[in-house]
């Protein structure tokens, strides 16, 4: 055994780097100490996996967050056919507005509900007086008013008073405007 033969024993557990013969014994890059290009290829995914990770439950909680359809709103309805009353028209209401002088004007058929068959009976009787109370009521009102949605209930609520208050055999439980239209 010689020299060589020696130094080669006892270097059995050493790795030696990959050299290039046709390169003329330079190194091969890369492929130094043997192994360490595998620890970083796991780290290189875990790293990967963990942004995807993030991005989709950033993208899940996003709309959630910020694109969530609004709960339904809750809608009472009628517990029988019953509780829905007779309604009473009057109709071609044509009023001339407070301080307007003539040149505008509010078109509006009401519907008055009721459950009570007798109070159908006395509206057809009183529809005269009604007619020019309810006139009398609009043509006291400004156009802004009239024209303002916001007072819409304000006025329904109004005229409910003003019909119940002639009523004597029961009163009307609800007032629609089905037609309402101003100019």
């Amino acid at each position: 055994m010689n020299e060589f033969d020696d130094a080669q024993e006892g270097a059995e557990g050493i790795e030696l780097p990959d050299v290039d013969v046709e390169a003329g014994g330079e190194l091969v890059p890369g492929k130094e100490g043997g192994g360490g290009g595998g620890k970083s290829a796991v780290f290189a995914i875990a790293v990967v996996l963990i942004l995807a990770f993030q991005a989709v439950s950033s993208y899940f909680i996003v709309k959630k967050l910020f694109f969530a359809e609004p709960p339904a709103p809750k809608v009472k309805k009628a517990e029988s056919s019953a509780e829905i009353g007779q309604i009473y028209s009057i109709t071609g209401l044509i009023i001339n507005p407070k301080e307007t002088g003539g040149s505008r004007h509010l078109l509006v058929d009401i519907g008055l509900e009721t459950h009570e068959n007798k109070v159908m009976d006395e509206l057809t009787k009183i529809e005269p007086m009604l007619r020019d109370n309810l006139n009398t009521f609009f043509a006291a009102q400004r156009f802004d008013v009239l024209q303002d949605i916001s007072y819409r209930e304000k006025l329904r609520k109004r005229v409910q008073e003003i019909v119940n208050y002639h009523l004597t055999d029961g009163t009307v439980d609800e007032v629609f405007f089905i037609q309402y239209v101003i100019q």
